[in-house]
């Protein structure tokens, strides 16, 4: 159940000096037209996030759910030595609308989850990512499912319908991010590596946007700003 690739090896060496260079260099590049865009959006945002929903649930049990998902994991990880098991990943996978999970092997689920959380715990989010885009079905909107609702304060989903709300956050005409394909809506063309760049891109993208709002008096997250996205990428 891997993909025939080594991509995802490479940037296990970053170190965090280097990973504060690239973060400054994309906010140096990013920081104002993503500003200029969060306040042109503000009220789509804050309306987005007070109707976070799916599936005509009401707001709060969907929220509810989420909670109890990052529970169930921050329980699978202390019982298996950092990583999560099979069970946690299948309930991860029905919440978002997928079948199981695509690799049945527990030892092997462990032994990558685990590799995948140590690099979590570093900070190093794109290696992360990558450790699980090797495996064979799991795209980007399963990978950042696994890592976001781990901890809402810091990490986030990147699916169709989030990618969708931010295509007018553009660069030189060109959107900042790429989007992941939907069930009904083609994506952008990206290798692994790439969906592991975008997401930790996407990752800083919102922490600009988490901070301005702030700023202007809103009590938003990480998560708040992607359930925003979520509704407003409909």
């Amino acid at each position: 159940m891997w993909k025939q690739k080594e991509s995802y090896l490479k940037n296990e060496e970053t170190t965090p000096e280097e990973l504060q260079l690239e973060k400054d260099q994309f906010l140096k590049k990013h920081k104002q037209v993503i500003l200029d865009w969060t306040k042109a959006n503000k009220s789509r945002l804050i309306e987005g996030r007070k109707n976070y929903s799916w599936n005509t649930k009401e707001p709060q049990a969907c929220l509810t759910e989420r909670s109890e998902i990052t529970e169930s994991i921050k329980i699978s990880r202390s019982q298996n030595s950092g990583g999560i098991d099979l069970e946690t990943l299948d309930v991860i996978m029905s919440w978002g609308g997928f079948g199981k999970f695509p690799l049945r092997d527990e030892k092997k689920v462990l032994d990558i989850t685990r590799k995948v959380f140590s690099l979590v715990d570093q900070g190093k989010v794109s290696e992360a990512v990558e450790r699980l885009l090797a495996i064979k079905g799991v795209g980007i909107s399963r990978a950042s499912k696994i890592i976001g609702l781990f901890d809402k304060e810091r990490f986030c989903i990147y699916d169709s319908r989030v990618g969708t709300a931010l295509k007018t956050l553009q660069f030189d005409e060109k959107p900042v991010l790429k989007c992941p394909a939907g069930r009904a809506r083609p994506g952008d063309p990206c290798s692994d590596s790439g969906w592991a760049k975008n997401y930790q891109h996407l990752i800083w993208t919102l922490e600009v946007i988490r901070d301005q709002l702030n700023l202007e008096g809103l009590q938003f997250g990480i998560a708040d700003v992607e359930m925003a996205l979520f509704m407003m990428g409909k």
